[in-house]
């Protein structure tokens, strides 16, 4: 089996291309389960964010994960994908969890999104002990990154970006009010920004119950089906939930007697018509419209590049000891039968227990090499050297 990844991301394709591979949750777990059904694919793992779309599986060298995500959504047209594999997919999920590929660099919310979709992946059992690995790896890559790492003058998620940027366009926040539409990570994260903020945030529900309902300190919960009555009190709108419909068209705004000045789409599939945004008086913004103008942390990036490379080399040196495993048998076992074979142990043919103790001897020795040039072991050396010993014969 070996490791490819597919995918795309908000550098390589325009909000609207990455819209025609974006999962919902539901999609995201039948896709994995269907795929490992599929003849010679072992594992599969699904990073589905709103900037990126990547399949990491482990199959046999004749299966496309790209085509396996295009027959997926019958996207036949979506442009050509970034296709890597073995150790160039590993290096690429590295650099992804230390933010380098990211929307904003270093960005804290990858890291979880990553752990997500490991889970997903598990609960699907549609994980292996290759994959399994590899984004644990990465998490901790990512992990080492947050905490190692400052990067000056840049925010920490789109969400932080958002926030930003209204700052940017209507000054002070204190005296605006805003409905988040949307209870989920990235929703309760914008409500948060916005109260600490000073700003008056609503967030919208689909079912509310006190005490039991969690929602951002300081916000006031609404029901969802009110959002277009408590739209008419508002300045800002943002919607950020995970749902395959629109939160808002444009038929429904035009309803809204006093609209919000500013409409934010921070979910991917978008939440917002696009048409939205050529209301009069209404300015929308989306996931490729807060793109950071912070010119980019130079040392930062160096910084994590090598986070990136030292965790790559780990998940490496984990991967060539696990295939190499066959081979130390297979060294062992001819070890042993060169020396029982050969002339020099006749003087002691005599001696109790002879094979066992050459054949322990033998396996001791093995792993002790094989153990003290762990960071150097490659299968295929291994699996030449033992081609070779077979085709010396005796001593």
């Amino acid at each position: 089996m070996r490791l490819f990844m597919a995918g795309l991301d908000v550098h390589s394709a325009e909000i609207a291309v990455r819209e025609a591979l974006a999962f919902s949750t539901e999609q995201a777990k039948a896709f994995l389960t269907a795929l490992v059904q599929e003849s010679g694919v072992s594992g599969a793992v699904l990073l589905a964010t709103c900037n990126r779309t990547e399949l990491y599986i482990t199959a046999e060298s004749d299966i496309s994960p790209a085509e396996l995500l295009r027959a997926a959504k019958s996207e036949t047209a979506v442009p050509e994908l970034l296709l890597l594999e073995e150790m160039a997919a590993a290096q690429h999920l590295m650099e992804v969890a230390c933010g380098l590929h990211s929307q904003i660099l270093h960005e804290e919310q990858i890291v979880t999104q990553i752990g997500g979709a490991l889970e997903m992946a598990r609960s699907c059992h549609t994980t292996d002990a290759v994959l399994d690995t590899l984004f644990r790896t990465a998490v901790s890559a990512g992990k080492e990154a947050l905490t190692q790492v400052a990067v000056s003058a840049v925010p920490l998620s789109v969400s932080y970006r958002a926030v930003q940027r209204l700052e940017q366009v209507l000054g002070d926040l204190r005296e605006k009010r805003c409905l988040v539409i949307g209870n989920g990570n990235m929703g309760r994260l914008a409500a948060s920004l916005l109260v600490q903020k000073g700003c008056q945030t609503m967030v919208t529900l689909r079912s509310y119950h006190r005490g039991e309902t969690v929602v951002p300190f300081g916000t006031v919960p609404v029901s969802y089906e009110q959002r277009f009555s408590r739209m008419e009190q508002a300045d800002i709108v943002i919607s950020a939930t995970r749902s395959p419909h629109y939160t808002i068209w444009k038929h429904q705004l035009e309803q809204v007697q006093h609209r919000p000045a500013i409409l934010v789409d921070l979910a991917m599939p978008r939440d917002i018509e696009a048409s939205c945004g050529t209301l009069d008086g209404v300015t929308l913004w989306n996931l490729d419209d807060l793109q950071s103008d912070t010119a980019p942390d130079q040392q930062a990036i160096t910084a994590l590049h090598q986070i990136a490379k030292q965790y790559a080399d780990t998940f490496r040196m984990w991967r060539n000891y696990r295939d190499s495993v066959p081979y130390m048998q297979q060294l062992k076992e001819l070890t042993a039968q060169r020396i029982l074979h050969s002339t020099a142990v006749d003087a002691y043919q005599s001696v109790p227990q002879l094979e066992k103790i050459v054949r322990l001897t033998a396996e001791k020795t093995v792993d002790m090499l094989m153990g003290s040039m762990k960071a150097q072991i490659e299968p295929a050396l291994l699996q030449d050297c033992c081609t070779k010993i077979k085709d010396r014969g005796r001593f």
